[in-house]
């Protein structure tokens, strides 16, 4: 499966978010599926890592409900699940970084070091500093 393609509108995509978007898509994720969307963009749903487990019938756990959205007001992608059947997919759409940090805590961590690097943590962004960078910081 070719999962590298990037959808038109989104060329703001970083290249941080790119690199774990894909990670998830071809590591952590089942049942992928790459949707066009309005104005030539496109949103991959999947079935969702935290509730697909619980259908019944074996139709059921492969629906495809959990779905990655470009979001350009956060410039960024929001991970969010129709059947809402857990507490980690309940209440509306996370964040690429609160998506990780639920599937992969150390993933997650990576992937805020890599954002912090690039200056885009912290106030203003929708990514907080590394655990690492905030016990330094509440250290000093």
């Amino acid at each position: 499966m070719n999962t590298s393609l990037m959808p038109s509108r989104q060329t703001t995509e970083s290249s941080i978010d790119e690199r774990y978007r894909l990670i998830l898509l071809n590591q952590y994720l089942k049942n992928i599926k790459e949707v066009p969307v309005a104005y030539g963009d496109s949103k991959w749903i999947f079935c969702c890592p935290f509730c697909s487990s619980l259908g019944r019938t074996e139709a059921k756990r492969n629906e495809r409900k959990g779905a990655l959205l470009w979001n350009d007001l956060q410039n960024s992608w929001v991970f969010y699940c129709v059947r809402q059947g857990s507490v980690e997919c309940f209440g509306g759409g996370r964040t690429l970084e609160r998506f990780l940090s639920a599937i992969d805590n150390e993933l997650a961590e990576r992937y805020r070091r890599d954002r912090w690097h690039s200056g885009t943590t912290g106030k203003g962004h929708n990514c907080p500093n590394p655990i690492s960078i905030k016990k330094i910081q509440m250290d000093s």
